[in-house]
């Protein structure tokens, strides 16, 4: 009887200490975005969802829906694009950006002072995303910060027929922890 009370208290000691180091290897990714300059005065992207692809699957973040213009996202100056998102320690092979509709861009004449507003195009950003290669280790206990740069004056193409599309030129510029 005294061996099972043994066995039965040292299983559960070892079970504690299990869980509490699981629960411990876990980290968190957060998601900033900036921009180099552009030809347009404001160039808006609406971003519906932001993702990570995590050990062969994809890892919604708590992202800061709506639309950035990203051209106030210079010099700098960065806005946070997902929060801190807990997930387990291991590598982040990529990130995902979900873009809603009502992408435009502005542009000014700089003779007249007039603007006009060109509507952007998707062609399936809306449905399949933006894929950006990270390659980076979420680390225990750690915040990795990645910075996003959406390059907006690559990004954008006119058409033959006047229209513009959003074909989105995005890097890693950083990855930090904290």
């Amino acid at each position: 009887m005294k061996n099972i009370a043994t066995f039965i208290i040292s299983l559960i000691i070892l079970l504690g200490l299990t869980l509490s180091c699981n629960k411990n290897d876990e980290g968190k990714i957060k998601v900033l975005l900036t921009d180099d300059p552009a030809d347009f005065t404001e160039v808006n992207v609406n971003i519906i969802e932001v993702w990570a692809h995590y050990d062969g699957d994809w890892v919604q973040l708590d992202a800061n829906t709506g639309i950035y213009d990203l051209l106030e996202l210079q010099n700098g100056v960065t806005d946070v694009l997902a929060d801190p998102t807990a997930i387990p320690a291991g590598k982040v092979n990529q990130v995902r950006l979900i873009l809603g509709e009502g992408n435009y861009a502005v542009e000014e004449d700089s003779i007249t002072s007039t603007t006009t507003q060109h509507p952007l195009e998707l062609s399936s950003q809306d449905k399949t995303g933006i894929k950006i290669n990270l390659n980076s280790e979420v680390v225990s206990n750690q915040t990795m910060v990645v910075t996003l740069d959406f390059d907006a004056g690559s990004s954008i193409v006119e058409t033959g027929n006047g229209q513009y599309k959003l074909k989105p030129v995005i890097k890693v510029e950083e990855v930090i922890y904290i």
